[in-house]
């Protein structure tokens, strides 16, 4: 978590204080974290999570997905996310329906990589 805090704060919330780039579960260790380094410096990285909905209802959401913006269409967010779909597909305790909230921007990437748009 260390590494990817600063990550997530400069790309997801412009900066500030650390605390901010926390996701629900990262304090309780809940997350399962990817990260592609280059030159020992963390450059991507993105976390899935097991959530409940309000019926209680199990899925996995993927969050915090976050590329250095110097290095971004060079498919290094891309191959990560591919790792990590891949590593989670190959969990038999994983909970299926894998999901995530794209921001307007980010929904070709996302759609590139097999997820399908639903709702605004």
């Amino acid at each position: 978590m260390d590494e990817i805090l600063p990550l997530r704060s400069a790309v997801l919330r412009g900066g500030g204080p650390l605390e901010r780039a926390l996701l629900p579960g990262d304090a309780e260790g809940l997350g399962v974290h990817w990260g592609t380094w280059l030159g020992g410096l963390l450059v991507a990285c993105v976390s899935l999570y097991e959530v409940a909905s309000g019926d209680g209802v199990k899925s996995t959401q993927l969050r915090g997905m976050a590329t250095a913006p110097e290095l971004r269409n060079q498919g290094l967010g891309g191959a990560l996310l591919s790792v990590a779909i891949e590593d989670w597909e190959a969990r038999d305790d994983a909970v299926r329906t894998l999901w995530c909230n794209a921001r307007i921007r980010a929904v070709p990437f996302y759609e590139r990589h097999g997820f399908v748009g639903e709702g605004e």
